[in-house]
């Protein structure tokens, strides 16, 4: 009972003991729709008298009326799992079936998850006779019940009950037909192609759009698929929901269907918010359409996209102009009359020349992190190794991403990033926690035994963290170890390595041993 609202613990707890005003509270609780409510009211029902206990499970129909898929997994597996030992439910048998069939057809589905097969099947059985459909979640879910009598009776019940399943019951426990795909126990396929027949009809797409909010994953990926096919106007309105989704899945169906289900003057607006999107994705089928349905705006939209943060969108745009105009040249245009783009700069890197550098200088410093990111990018594609004091200042930078890329342009140049040069950067007082990680990173630059003897005498260093970090990079050195032909060390590297790692008191004492292992081997 802890997931019981207040008010409904409130009105369990006045059902006991047993009162005159129990039937008033009764539909009330059952309007709570509160699926926590059904347990401790099914648990009642096995030890009130009769009168009662039709009250009880009016309560429970009222409740049933308002589950959802995940309530009816719930309640399934809470179901097979209680015993309410002082009332005999595990002994229950079909015989006394009658009984409870007798209160309502709620009772007999909330029967059909009982823990013993002998039980649940001929509930499913008494439902599929009845011709009631309100149980239609429970059929599905006994679908691929691991007893197979069970399968079989709840595969009569669902299917005499398809053509008679209202449709907003249908979407709503869409779900539970959705899973069945992932099912192996049966071959589901035929009754899922059923279902989904009856899905596609107009009146039931009007109900699972409804329902479209409260799908999840795979389920809700299949509904966007069946409205998107579904009639025009419908579809439209899924594709420009779709636009909008947090799932990348669904939002390319929707991309997928733009194209043909917008012309004209609707697909503008379509286009605008696509390229406005943060997906790359939809930005690239943005511009694409622009190409494709609307020849007036494409060499305008193609050279927006020229300054696009993502390269592969400036890739697609640098493709189309290629051979037609001086891309470089744009760029650089770009930057004399909006010089704060990013895209850019980066645009510059990929089309430009050595001789855009002394272009790319007043960046390096400027006040927004995108923008110096970019020039020190392009700075390390254009600039060969004539700007390696640049970037190793650069690589200082107070930003993650700016020192990131200064890192990048770095390691590049392999003979420029030395062990005195990293040896000061690890050995800065104050050293911000981004630089140590590119720093070390920096160490698989440097000739192997080099990056040893810097991140031994590194290891020493006071920060905890940095210790922390060093060592794990010293676990792979060891690892990478039996997967390197390098050059051997000198036998003076060698003692100089074997006696850092004797003397470290940094050093855990199992890596110690396997770091001096490794240098032994090299001894004369």
């Amino acid at each position: 009972m802890k997931n019981l609202s207040t008010r409904a613990r409130a009105l369990l707890e006045a059902l006991t003991p047993w009162g005159l005003h129990h039937d008033s509270l009764l539909p009330t609780l059952g309007a709570q729709h509160e699926p926590t409510l059904v347990l401790p009211l099914f648990r009642k029902l096995f030890s009130a008298p009769d009168d009662k206990a039709r009250s009880l499970a009016i309560a429970l129909h009222h409740l049933l009326t308002h589950f959802g898929p995940e309530d009816v997994r719930g309640l399934d597996e809470a179901l097979r799992q209680v015993s309410f030992y002082e009332t005999g439910y595990l002994d229950l048998g079909a015989q006394e079936l009658d009984r409870f069939a007798a209160l309502s057809p709620a009772v007999v589905a909330l029967l059909t998850c009982h823990p013993s097969g002998y039980m649940r099947q001929p509930a499913l059985l008494h439902l599929a006779r009845s011709g009631n459909v309100a149980a239609w979640p429970f059929f599905l879910l006994r679908l691929n019940d691991w007893v197979a009598p069970v399968r079989e009776a709840a595969l009569k019940a669902a299917t005499a009950a398809l053509p008679r399943v209202p449709l907003e019951l249908l979407a709503r426990h869409f779900p539970l037909v959705e899973a069945l795909h992932h099912f192996k126990r049966a071959d589901h396929l035929p009754f899922v192609e059923a279902v989904m027949a009856r899905l596609c009809q107009p009146d039931a797409l009007a109900w699972l759009e409804k329902h479209l909010d409260a799908l999840k994953w795979h389920s809700r990926r299949t509904a966007f698929r069946l409205l998107l096919q579904g009639p025009e106007e419908r579809a439209r309105r899924a594709a420009e929901r779709g636009l909008e989704d947090s799932d990348p899945v669904v939002r390319r169906l929707a991309v997928g269907r733009v194209e043909e289900l917008f012309s004209g003057e609707a697909l503008l607006p379509v286009l605008a918010r696509m390229e406005s999107s943060h997906s790359m994705f939809m930005r690239r089928e943005a511009y694409s359409l622009y190409v494709r349905r609307v020849p007036a705006l494409s060499e305008a939209k193609v050279r927006e996209a020229l300054m696009d943060p993502h390269h592969a969108i400036r890739d697609y745009a640098q493709r189309r102009l290629s051979g037609t105009v001086e891309v470089s040249g744009l760029y650089r245009a770009a930057l004399r009359e909006t010089p704060t783009r990013p895209g850019a700069l980066a645009g510059l890197g990929e089309t430009g020349s050595a001789s855009d550098v002394p272009l790319l200088a007043p960046f390096l410093a400027h006040p927004r992190v995108a923008v110096r990111r970019e020039a020190v990018t392009a700075l390390g594609r254009l600039a060969g190794d004539g700007e390696v004091e640049a970037l190793r200042e650069l690589f200082l930078d107070s930003a993650p991403s700016v020192c990131r890329a200064a890192a990048q342009a770095l390691a590049q140049r392999r003979g420029r990033v030395t062990p005195d040069w990293l040896r000061r950067c690890l050995f800065l007082p104050g050293l911000a926690p981004h630089t140590l990680r590119q720093a070390l990173q920096l160490t698989d630059a440097l000739p192997r035994f080099d990056a040893l003897h810097l991140l031994l005498e590194a290891i020493e260093l006071p920060d905890e963290l940095a210790r922390a970090r060093i060592r794990e990079h010293l676990r792979s050195w060891l690892h990478a170890s039996f997967r390197s032909f390098s050059a051997s060390p000198s036998p003076a590297q060698v003692r100089t390595l074997r006696e850092a790692v004797r003397t470290s008191r940094s050093l855990d004492p199992e890596m110690a041993q396997q770091l001096d292992h490794q240098l032994r081997a090299y001894e004369p």
